[in-house]
C-alpha cells in the first residue's frame, strides 16, 4: 500500500514538474519575443538560447525523454540537409543556417516522461495567458488615443536597436498614412504574432467548456490587432467545432458579435480587414504571397533540375531570387523546407514533425501546426517552435486527450493555476 501510495506521488509531481515546464516555456516564447541576444546587435532573439537551456534542464531534470522514432528521423533529415548544403548550386548556401536548424529543430525529438499531464489544465493555461495578451493588446490600443502612440508602443519606439530583434515590423498603421496602428500586444515581435497567439488560445478555450467573457476577450483582442493571418485558422477550425460540438450559445454570441461588427464597422476601421479578402487574386499582395506564390516559387526554380527537386537549393537560400520575380514572394515554413531541402529533406523532415505531433491534443494539433507551417516561415523562429513544443510535443505523450482520473487534485492548485477571466 506505501509503495502504491509512494508511486502515486511521484506520478503526480512528474506530471507537475511537466506542466511548470511547459507553463514556463509558454511565457518565454510569449513575453521574451522581442528581446535580442545580448551582443548580436539584434540578429538572435534570446530565446534562441533560452529553448535548448529549458529543453536540456527539463531532459537531465528527468521531466522530458528522447521519442526514439522521432529522434531517427531527425537524425536523418539532418543527414539529408547536409547534403544538401554539401551539393547545393548556390551561392547564397548558408552553413550557419544549417546550424540554426539543428539546435532549433532539436528540441522536438522530446515527450513528457510522465503520460498524466492534464491537458485540461494545459488548454486552460493557454486560455488564460492569452486573455492576459488580449487585455494588453486592447490596453495599447486604446491608450494611442489617449496617452499617444509614444507611450503606447513604448518598447518598439524607444528600447534600444540592439536590445530588441530586428527584422520585423511591429508597428504597423491601420492603412497608408494612418497615425493609428494595429495592437502588437506590447511583447510580441508583430501584430500578426499577437494575432495567431490570440486564436490559439481562442481554440483552446473552445475546447474547454468556454466562457462567454473568455471569449470576448480574446476577440477583443483579435479586433484591435487587425491581422487576418490567426483569423484563417479559426476559419477552418470554426466550422468542424461547430459541427463537432453544437453550441448553441455559440452561435448566439457569433451573431451578436456580426451585428455588432455591422453596425460599427466604420468606427472600429473594419475595413482594414474587410479589404484584404480580395488580396488572394493579386499576385502583388501580402495575401497572395503569403499562401499561393511558394508553389509558384518551388515550380519556377526547385522542380526545374534534379538535383535541387531531391534535395533543394540548400540551408537558408529561399529568399535567394525573391528580388527576381515579377509577383511578391513570401516563404512559409512548409515551403522553405521544400525549396531547401527538396524531396527527400522535406519527406525526413514531415514525418519527423508528424511523429511529434500525432499524440498531441487534437484541437491544439491544428490550431498550432497550421499557424507553424503556414502562416510565417517559422522554421527557424524559437519563440514559435517553443509554442509547438509546449503546447503540442511535449504533451502528447499519450493518445488520449481527455483529463484522467485522480488529477483534479492537483490541477487546480499551484502557481500557473490561473482561474480568473470567467468563471465555467
Amino acid at each position: 500500500m506505501a509503495e502504491s501510495l509512494s508511486a502515486g506521488t511521484t506520478a503526480a509531481s512528474t506530471a507537475r514538474s511537466g506542466f511548470l515546464v511547459c507553463g514556463f516555456t509558454l511565457l518565454c516564447a510569449v513575453f521574451l519575443q522581442k528581446i535580442a541576444l545580448p551582443g548580436t546587435g539584434g540578429l538572435y532573439p534570446l530565446s534562441l538560447v533560452i529553448f535548448p537551456a529549458l529543453t536540456t534542464a527539463a531532459f537531465l531534470a528527468g521531466v522530458i525523454e528522447i521519442n526514439t522514432t522521432a529522434f531517427v528521423w531527425y537524425a536523418l533529415f539532418v543527414l539529408l540537409a547536409t547534403l544538401s548544403a554539401a551539393l547545393s548550386p548556390s551561392p547564397h548556401l548558408s552553413v550557419l543556417s544549417l546550424g540554426f536548424i539543428v539546435v532549433a529543430q532539436f528540441p522536438l525529438v522530446f515527450r513528457m516522461v510522465s503520460p498524466d499531464l492534464s491537458y485540461r489544465r494545459m488548454m486552460r493555461f493557454v486560455s488564460a495567458v492569452g486573455c492576459i495578451a488580449a487585455l494588453i493588446g486592447v490596453a495599447q490600443f486604446v491608450a494611442q488615443f489617449v496617452l499617444g502612440s509614444d507611450i503606447a508602443f513604448f518598447l518598439d519606439k524607444h528600447l534600444p536597436e540592439n536590445v530588441t530583434v530586428s527584422g520585423y515590423n511591429s508597428l504597423i498603421p491601420l492603412y497608408w498614412d494612418s497615425p493609428v496602428y494595429k495592437s502588437n500586444g506590447v511583447f510580441f515581435l508583430e501584430p500578426s504574432f499577437f494575432c495567431q497567439f490570440l486564436a490559439i488560445a481562442l481554440v483552446a478555450e473552445l475546447l474547454l467548456e468556454p466562457a462567454a467573457l473568455r471569449l470576448a476577450i480574446l476577440a477583443a483582442g483579435l479586433v484591435c490587432s487587425y491581422s487576418g493571418t490567426g483569423l484563417t485558422m479559426l476559419a477552418l477550425f470554426l466550422p468542424f467545432y461547430f459541427l463537432r460540438h453544437g453550441h448553441s450559445r455559440l452561435f448566439v454570441l457569433a451573431a451578436l458579435l456580426g451585428l455588432v461588427l455591422i453596425l460599427f464597422g466604420d468606427a472600429l476601421s473594419l475595413d482594414a480587414f474587410t479589404r484584404r479578402v480580395s488580396e488572394i487574386s493579386d499576385v502583388q499582395s501580402s495575401g497572395w504571397g503569403r499562401f499561393l506564390s511558394m508553389f509558384t516559387v518551388l515550380q519556377k526554380v526547385v522542380f526545374a533540375n534534379d538535383l535541387t527537386f531531391f534535395l533543394g537549393r540548400g540551408p537558408g537560400t529561399v529568399q535567394e531570387q525573391f528580388r527576381l520575380f515579377s509577383f511578391n514572394a513570401f516563404d512559409p515554413t512548409w515551403g522553405k523546407v521544400m525549396y531547401e531541402y527538396g524531396l527527400l529533406g522535406s519527406l525526413a523532415y514531415f514525418r519527423f514533425l508528424y511523429l511529434g505531433f500525432r499524440r498531441g491534443p487534437a484541437g491544439l494539433r491544428f490550431a498550432v501546426g497550421y499557424t507553424y507551417l503556414f502562416l510565417g516561415g517559422y522554421l527557424l523562429n524559437p519563440s514559435v517552435l517553443m509554442l509547438v513544443a509546449a503546447l503540442v510535443v511535449w504533451i502528447g505523450r499519450s493518445p488520449a486527450a481527455t483529463a484522467r482520473p485522480g488529477e483534479a487534485a492537483w490541477e487546480e492548485s499551484g502557481p500557473f493555476s490561473i482561474s480568473a477571466l470567467g468563471t465555467r
